[in-house]
C-alpha cells in the first residue's frame, strides 16, 4: 500500500557554491529525492514529523494544515544536500542570492532528528542558534552517546541548551530515497523527556514544547508511541543496544541476513561471549544501581533470548549496519559496541570481544570503500 503526503514547506541546506537561486528548478520530484541525502533532520515550527510518520493535523485548532508548496532550489552534480527542514512559518526568498537557500533565523520549537548517530552533531550545528531553552529536540536513533557529542559541539553552555527527548524505535523502516520510506515492520516507539538537559532544570519544569511534542507523538496511531519515565526509558535503550550489539556487527562482518545467525553453533559461542561483556557492563552502570531487578533484566540468558527473538522476527531483513557498510563504509558501531567499550573502560572492565568487533567493522568499511574505488587487486594473483 502506498500512501502519499504532500503540501510541506521545506528548506534545503546545500554545500557548495554552484547554484542559481534566481531560477526555478525544473527537477522532477523523483530526481530531487535522489539528490537529497537520507540523513535529514526534520522540523516544523510547532511540531516535527519523523520519516514515515503520519501527522495529526487535527490535534489543535491553532495548528492549520499548510499546503503551500515551496520550490526547491536546483541542485548541481557537485552539490551534496545534507539537511532538510520543514518550517511552515518561514518564507523563502529566491531573489536574495545564496544566503536565501534555507538559512533562516526563525525559532525552532520542536526538532526530530533521524540522522545516523555519527552525523548528528554536524547536522545540528548550523541550526543550533535557532534552538533555545524553550525548544525540544527528539533523538530517534540507534545507539547511545550522541547527546554528549551534541552538548560538546552544539550546546556547550548548559544554561542555553534546549530540552532533550529520546525515542526508542522498534518499527522496521527502509528508506529508498529522501521522500520514499517503506514501513517494513510494525513496532512501537518508547519516548521520554530527559531530566537536567535544558538549563539543568528538573523534569517537572520541562518547556511546553516538550509536552506538546510528546502528546502529539503519542496521539499518532501508526507510531504506537508511549511515554516513559527516564530510568525506564534508559533500560529500554539498553535492551535495544544489547540486541544491536549482537545482530548488527555479526551480520555486517559475515554479510548475512539477520535470520542466518540462528542455528549456528559456532556463532552462538561468539554471541554468548559478547553478551557476557554487554551484560556485565550494563549491570555495573551507576545510573542503574538503585533500579529493582536490574540484575535479572540484563542477565545474559535473557538478553540472548531477546536476540534470538528479534533475529527470528527479522530473519529476511538486512541489518542497518550491513546496509551502511555497503552504502558508505561508515556505521554507528561507535555508538553501539563502542559505547559498551567506553563505559567498560570507565568501570574498569575490559571488553575485548566488543573492542574486536568495533575494529573489524571499521576494517570492513575500509575494504568496501577500497573495493568501490578499484584499489584492491581482485581477479589477479599477487606474486611475491
Amino acid at each position: 500500500m502506498t500512501e502519499s503526503r504532500k503540501g510541506f514547506d521545506v528548506e534545503v541546506k546545500l554545500h557548495g557554491n554552484q547554484h542559481n537561486s534566481t531560477k526555478k528548478s525544473k527537477t522532477s520530484r523523483r530526481e530531487k529525492a535522489s539528490l537529497l541525502g537520507h540523513e535529514d533532520a526534520i522540523a516544523t515550527n510547532e511540531e516535527a514529523i519523523a520519516d514515515g510518520a503520519e501527522s495529526d493535523e487535527s490535534d489543535s485548532p491553532d495548528h492549520k494544515t499548510f499546503s503551500k508548496k515551496r520550490q526547491l532550489p536546483s541542485v548541481g552534480p557537485e552539490e551534496d544536500s545534507e539537511h532538510m527542514e520543514a518550517n511552515p512559518s518561514d518564507k523563502m526568498d529566491h531573489e536574495s542570492g545564496e544566503e536565501s537557500l534555507g538559512v533562516h533565523e526563525s525559532h525552532i520549537h520542536n526538532l526530530i532528528v533521524t540522522t545516523k548517530a555519527y552525523a548528528t552533531a554536524k547536522a545540528l550545528k548550523p541550526f543550533a542558534h535557532r534552538l533555545t531553552t524553550e525548544s525540544t529536540i527528539l533523538f530517534l536513533q540507534n545507539g547511545i552517546g550522541v547527546i554528549d557529542e551534541v552538548n560538546e559541539i552544539c550546546f556547550p553552555d548548559p544554561e542555553t541548551r534546549p530540552q532533550y527527548m529520546i525515542g526508542v524505535n522498534s518499527h522496521g523502516l527502509k528508506q529508498r530515497n529522501a521522500f520514499d520510506v517503506v514501513h517494513a515492520g510494525a513496532g512501537t516507539i518508547a519516548l521520554g523527556i530527559l531530566p537536567g538537559t535544558g538549563s539543568a532544570r528538573p523534569l517537572i519544569d520541562a518547556p511546553d514544547s516538550s509536552r506538546y511534542l510528546l502528546r502529539t507523538m503519542v496521539r499518532v496511531p501508526v507510531l504506537v508511541a508511549v511515554g516513559f519515565a527516564p530510568t525506564e526509558l534508559l533500560q529500554q535503550q539498553l535492551d535495544k543496544l544489547a540486541i544491536n550489539a549482537v545482530i548488527n556487527p555479526i551480520t555486517a562482518i559475515l554479510d548475512i541476513k539477520n535470520g542466518n545467525i540462528d542455528h549456528n553453533f559456532f556463532l552462538k559461542r561468539v554471541i554468548r561471549l559478547l553478551l557476557a561483556e554487554v551484560s556485565l557492563v550494563i549491570r555495573s552502570l551507576p545510573e542503574l544501581q538503585n533500579v529493582v531487578n536490574v540484575k535479572m533484566r540484563f542477565d545474559p540468558r535473557r538478553l540472548e533470548r531477546l536476540v534470538w527473538s528479534v533475529a527470528e522476527l527479522t530473519a529476511v531483513n538486512e541489518s542497518s549496519m550491513l546496509q551502511d557498510v555497503w552504502a558508505q563504509g561508515q556505521t554507528e558501531i561507535d555508538y553501539i559496541n563502542g559505547y559498551i567499550v567506553k563505559r567498560g573502560e570507565q568501570l574498569g572492565i575490559h571488553c575485548v570481544v566488543n573492542y574486536m568487533l568495533v575494529q573489524l567493522i571499521k576494517a570492513r568499511g575500509v575494504l568496501v570503500n577500497k573495493e568501490k574505488e578499484g584499489l584492491l587487486p581482485f581477479g589477479s594473483v599477487a606474486k611475491f
